[in-house]
């Protein structure tokens, strides 16, 4: 029932460079992270976080984030200096853990279904927020004077750090959310539902500013299960490919299982269900997290920070990740390459267009990663609900350094039902 929850915002501070580099501003949203534990009562696991009062269970959610600062550093004198910030990178991380007693009870776990939600919600709006407190320090101007310039540095990106840790955690009032739903599920067990408690306490601690009018556009989320059916339903699967000693791949077992499921469409959105699974070291599927969630059929393109990138940086986010090989990457790769390619899944021959983009790793930040790259690949089918038919993520990296010489994941389509995506007899 109560909520234990950890916010975290972790800094990182780049080292300035003296050389021009493209001035941005990029954030980084990794998919959430969810999972559910169980555990005897009479025997809770040492991990588990501590139980207040009558609880018989709780949720853990971490809000992560990992920020670089970069700067051009002008030197005037041996005392004095200017620093002019020109990069700025947040990635954001959340990871939800539910601890369940063994057979618990139905109201334990819709209980602890809303605490979900209340941090899914927080987390939809995490980009925007990062970024409205990121922006305004970009191309800010630090006058920089004493004996160690280094220091000087050092103390003001650090400052800077932490004003954007206290401002955002300031507009992610979290905690101030889960406390009020406890109440108000507490006081009216029987008689409020968990996505009534939801929206009350959301609405109490946490309303939703006051938006100007846009002109909305067709989401690409709603677009793609337009032309299907309620039923419709894609399984995903998840796996990282093994090398042999003969430098090939060989599949090795799956590490996750995510489905999709439609539920109903009209002009306004469409419902779908979700499931996501992990799966233990046989590659079996563990019990899955399981919830709806709404697509509006419209939305504000502006407000999307994808919408104005360029593809080759939405490759790198589009669709799940089969891992996180992407942390690290400038996100300027060569050239894509682009070519249509048929993909059979379960008998059914399905037409695909893919796109490929190789991006190299910013060494100035993640030096063990020098001269690593990183190559993407993606293919889609309008046939198929969610558009993703594979996608593949292969880093490759010199021999004798720290990192696996070659390393591949990939996302692909497992199953589908009611659909009938066969293109080619």
């Amino acid at each position: 029932m109560r909520l234990w929850f950890m916010c975290m915002f972790i800094l990182v501070v780049g080292i300035p460079s003296a050389q021009s580099e493209q001035p941005q501003v990029e954030i980084v949203k990794k998919p959430a992270q969810i999972s559910t534990r169980y555990f005897d009562p009479n025997n809770p696991p040492s991990d588990r976080p501590p139980l207040t009062g009558s609880d018989e269970a709780v949720s853990v959610g971490d809000f992560l984030s990992d920020a670089s600062v970069g700067g051009q550093v002008i030197q005037i004198d041996a005392t004095h200096a200017k620093a002019k910030i020109n990069r700025i990178t947040v990635t954001l991380q959340l990871n939800i853990t539910t601890w369940l007693p063994n057979n618990p009870q139905q109201w334990t776990v819709e209980h602890e279904e809303g605490h979900r939600q209340i941090s899914e919600y927080y987390y939809r709006n995490a980009e925007m927020i990062a970024r409205r407190i990121a922006e305004p320090y970009f191309g800010k101007t630090i006058d920089l004077s004493g004996p160690d310039i280094r220091n000087e540095l050092s103390a003001a990106i650090d400052k800077i750090a932490k004003e954007i840790t206290s401002e955002y955690q300031r507009q992610m009032p979290v905690n101030t959310t889960q406390e009020r739903y406890d109440t108000i599920r507490k006081q009216n067990r029987q008689e409020i539902p968990v996505p009534d408690a939801v929206a009350q306490a959301l609405k109490e601690t946490y309303p939703e500013p006051a938006k100007p009018a846009v002109a909305l556009v067709d989401s690409p989320e709603y677009l793609a299960w337009k032309n299907f059916a309620p039923g419709a339903k894609v399984v995903y699967a998840a796996r990282y490919w093994n090398l042999t000693s003969s430098n090939k791949f060989l599949a090795g077992p799956t590490t996750s299982v995510h489905a999709y499921r439609l539920q109903g469409i009209n002009a306004e959105g469409v419902r779908l269900w979700f499931s996501q699974a992990p799966t233990d070291r046989y590659g079996r599927p563990m019990p899955p997290n399981e919830w709806e969630e709404t697509i509006p059929a419209k939305y504000d393109a502006n407000a999307d920070p994808l919408a104005n990138q360029s593809r080759s940086a939405q490759l790198l986010t589009i669709f799940h990740q089969a891992g996180n090989l992407e942390v690290g990457v400038q996100p300027d790769p060569r050239p894509i390459e682009t070519g249509e390619d048929t993909i059979e899944v379960n008998g059914a021959q399905i037409a695909t267009h893919w796109e490929s983009a190789m991006y190299d790793y910013d060494g100035s930040m993640w030096p063990n990663l020098m001269n690593c790259h990183l190559v993407i690949k993606l293919w889609t089918s309008d046939a198929v609900p969610t558009g993703l038919v594979r996608k593949t993520e292969e880093r490759t990296c010199p021999l004798g350094g720290d990192p696996l010489a070659r390393v591949m994941v990939e996302t692909y389509l497992k199953s589908f039902e009611g659909v009938t995506p066969v293109v080619s007899q």
